[in-house]
């Protein structure tokens, strides 16, 4: 058998995402195929990636977690799909409030990111609901998302689930339709790459350690708020690129210049830990319809997610719901 140049790099990616980030390696619940041979193909009722009407989702309560937060199931194409919901104290559906999905990386699971991630105490106290969003498990045990990055993961639609998914909010929790947001760790930063790409209803997304895949063609279908922190040391997902991943400031660049914005400023992130080393943060603004894209440059930082109590000079949460709060 031959193996073309992007097979290669597949597999080669099935070994170096592994154990991309000690602080996202866990998985709990994952979701497994329902019928792999399901003619569907992964697509759920008649919404496909990213258009038209989507099927109303039947979605179970699992069991709750505390009184705040619950994990939930539902069927998607031939895929069941789990997530957790955290909705703040005295939440009352009366009153719409934003929405922001949490996406893991490759191989970890919601229930890590939802553990290390804190959204749940930013939520408790900026009044929004925090959605920890299951990827799907491959044929080899392995959970992920469809990016165009992981050839196992092809096929799947994620985006026809997450359109899904934001109408079930819509209808069951009034969320503020212009304050939905995605933010996500390496892989799960693709996902809501791709989800910023496809979705109208995207307002803005976050991403930590992930980028745009090199086999893919983003086509945004109206202006985004962006910001995103990458190690210019990350070995896994390098910040300068490789044959499958875009350089992360082309990816700001790309951002820019599809919101229109007029100017960048470069400011030096203050030495929070001690450690001698500055990052870097990059702001492209006066932008079109009030939008931002913001990038942290993190010197000599590699694959994780960025906290101040880890020894980090600071907390990625914080600023991710810092940027969308007055978006």
């Amino acid at each position: 058998m031959i193996l073309n140049r992007k097979s290669i790099i597949i597999i080669l990616l099935c070994f170096i995402f592994i154990n991309c980030s000690n602080k996202d390696s866990t998985t709990i619940y994952p979701t497994g195929f329902v019928d792999p041979s399901d003619s569907s193909g992964g697509s759920g009722g008649s919404g496909g990636s990213g258009g038209g009407d989507t099927t109303e989702l039947d979605v179970q309560l699992m069991y709750p977690l505390d009184d705040q937060t619950k994990l939930f199931s539902t069927t998607w194409g031939a895929h069941q799909r789990t997530f957790i919901v955290h909705v703040p104290p005295n939440f009352d559906s009366n009153y719409s409030i934003p929405l922001l999905f949490v996406l893991h990386g490759y191989t970890s699971s919601a229930t890590a990111i939802h553990s290390y991630s804190g959204f749940d105490q930013i939520a408790d106290q900026e009044n929004f609901i925090a959605v920890y969003v299951q990827g799907t498990t491959d044929l080899t045990g392995t959970t992920g998302w469809d990016v165009n990055v992981v050839g196992t993961f092809d096929g799947v639609d994620d985006v026809g689930f997450f359109k899904a998914l934001i109408q079930y909010f819509k209808t069951d929790y009034n969320i503020n339709s212009d304050k939905i947001f995605s933010c996500g760790m390496s892989l799960g930063g693709f996902m809501s790459y791709r989800l910023a790409c496809e979705l109208e209803e995207i307002n803005g997304i976050g991403s930590v350690t992930g980028s745009h895949a090199v086999y893919y063609t983003c086509n945004p279908p109206n202006k985004k708020n962006i910001i995103h922190f990458h190690g210019n040391a990350d070995a896994v997902v390098p910040y300068y690129g490789t044959s499958w991943s875009v350089p992360v400031e082309t990816v700001h660049d790309f951002w820019a210049n599809n919101n229109n914005c007029q100017d960048q400023s470069q400011i030096t992130v203050p030495d929070f830990n001690n450690d001698g080393l500055q990052s870097t943060q990059f702001i492209s603004y006066n932008c079109d319809e009030n939008t931002d894209v913001v990038l942290y440059k993190m010197e000599y930082e590699g694959h994780t997610w960025f906290h101040q109590d880890w020894g980090d000079d600071l907390n990625s949460s914080e600023l991710i719901w810092e940027f969308f709060k007055d978006k």
